[in-house]
């Protein structure tokens, strides 16, 4: 069985696939430069920190970086019609099938980067947080 951290990252990536008109989703963020399929989001940890309690158990709170490329002639439009539509999609299930305790879109980065893939795309940051509990000493 998977890890807590690993199914919360399964689950998160999940719910965006149901975003409607994602092009592609993954998680290995190596293989970015190879989409060309679009608009495509990665799913990434950026960092968690665990808090323990006195009922054996740690409450995580993980900060996910979902990377979203953009191929468009209007890639600002694109981009807020993506983030609301990955918004909408954690909103509706903040529990993520009910393995965590919730989860929102926290922003999105400050800046964008152009980048040359199969063609001009434009590759922009939404952040997510997700905090869970699980007993100490499991998986």
């Amino acid at each position: 069985m998977p890890s807590k951290g690993q199914q919360i990252h399964d689950a998160l990536t999940t719910e965006i696939r149901k975003v409607v008109g994602i092009g592609s989703t993954g998680s290995d963020w190596k293989l970015w430069r190879e989409e060309n399929r679009f608009p495509a989001a990665y799913t990434i940890l950026d960092f968690d920190s665990a808090e323990l309690s006195p009922t054996r158990s740690k409450e995580v709170t993980a900060e996910f970086m979902i990377a979203t490329i953009i191929s468009s002639d209007r890639p600002q439009n694109a981009f807020y019609d993506l983030r609301k539509a990955i918004e909408t999609e954690i909103e509706d299930d903040p529990t993520l099938g009910n393995i965590a305790l919730e989860a929102w879109v926290k922003g999105v980065s400050f800046h964008a980067t152009a980048q040359a893939i199969s063609g001009p795309v434009y590759v922009r940051d939404i952040f997510v947080t997700v905090k869970y509990r699980y007993t100490r000493g499991a998986p």
